[in-house]
């Protein structure tokens, strides 16, 4: 969006890119075996997982994948979180993968680090589309926060995170290379470890809703 803007003829002096944030205070690092010990979910077993509210979009490209995953590891787990569409839970059948998904519907605030601290990687699906170009994915920040690696799509605002920040894998639009990106995350945890730390790392201060609303007030002062 910002190259979008000094495209239109905006001065990129009164230009403020202001991303989506995180909050590090409400979404600690939890303990991958206690979250999964709280779950009930084996310790050997992978897990992924995809969190949203209420829009999980762009998700064919990670049922397809699941399909590639489980010929390698059939015991691969599917965590997504929010009230999913039946349409969304149609498509999962279609791919025969809804044996691995687990669906938990909407989980309070304090509920969500748990589930989503059973993860080995998260996942962000990501077309490259004017939608998804303009638009920041508030789980993103959340994924940050809970410091383990993403696996997504270099488009818009995320390719800019990781490419400046090393916090996962971007893959292209397409189920065997997203497959293969997760297959390296979980295969080298020295790698997917270092992601996640600099996730953590990168929620705490680049991306901390504190530090972005005083680069948005010292933009106001600036401009006026």
């Amino acid at each position: 969006m910002l190259q979008r803007a000094i495209g239109l003829g905006i001065n990129p002096e009164r230009i403020c890119h202001i991303s989506g944030g995180a909050d590090p205070e409400i979404f600690k690092v939890r303990n991958k075996h206690e979250c999964r010990r709280r779950l009930g979910l084996l310790d050997d077993t992978p897990i992924l997982a995809f969190s949203s509210l209420n829009s999980h979009l762009d998700l064919e490209i990670v049922f397809k994948s699941l399909v590639l995953i489980a010929q390698k590891y059939p015991s691969i787990k599917l965590i997504m979180t929010g009230q999913v569409k039946e349409s969304i839970k149609r498509l999962a059948q279609e791919y025969c993968v809804n044996k691995y998904v687990i669906f938990t519907g909407f989980l309070p605030l304090e509920e969500l680090s748990w589930h989503l601290g059973c993860a080995d990687i998260f996942l962000l699906p990501f077309a490259n589309t004017p939608y998804n170009i303009g638009r920041w994915p508030n789980k993103m920040g959340d994924y940050l926060c809970l410091g383990r690696p993403t696996v997504s799509n270099p488009v818009g605002d995320i390719k800019l995170l990781f490419e400046q920040h090393k916090v996962g894998c971007v893959a292209e639009w397409d189920p065997q290379d997203f497959t293969e990106k997760i297959l390296f995350l979980l295969e080298n945890p020295r790698a997917s470890n270092d992601f996640g730390q600099n996730a953590r790392k990168v929620a705490l201060t680049e991306y901390n809703w504190g530090k972005i609303t005083q680069k948005l007030g010292d933009f106001y002062y600036k401009v006026l």
